[in-house]
């Protein structure tokens, strides 16, 4: 909580740094063709925050459309598993591990060309 907590001040300090710094910058801005579309003496952090404000506006539908359909799914689509999914990632400097499967075997005594070399020669490849 703290965390957040400070995030949130750093950000809001960075942003009132940048208001700070771009008061006096002002510039035109031409909405539409001709003299009618024309906002002058704009400052360039207004613009800035109309620009976010679009954005985040515009991300909305997609949210609520998100929401119904993890809301209103079919009664045959399987629910979400509970707890955390399983992830195929690695992790940085982490190594892969390999999966038991039910009967117990982890798939290098299914696939020979994946087993381990033991150092031992096998009898059609030797000399």
């Amino acid at each position: 909580m703290p965390g957040k907590l400070i995030a949130f001040i750093v950000t809001l300090l960075i942003i009132v740094t940048f208001i700070g710094f771009n008061i006096e910058h002002t510039s035109d801005i031409r909405i539409w063709f001709g003299e009618k579309g024309l906002l002058t003496n704009v400052p360039i952090f207004v613009s800035f925050f109309v620009m976010y404000l679009v954005g985040v506006l515009s991300v909305i539908p997609f949210l609520m459309s998100w929401t119904y359909r993890r809301n209103h799914r079919p009664d045959n689509m399987p629910e979400e598993p509970e707890g955390k999914p399983e992830r195929n990632v690695r992790v940085l400097g982490g190594k892969k591990r390999k999966k038991a499967d039910e009967d117990g075997t982890t798939g290098s005594e299914l696939n020979p060309a994946s087993a381990e070399p033991t150092g031992e020669i096998p009898p059609e490849d030797a000399p």
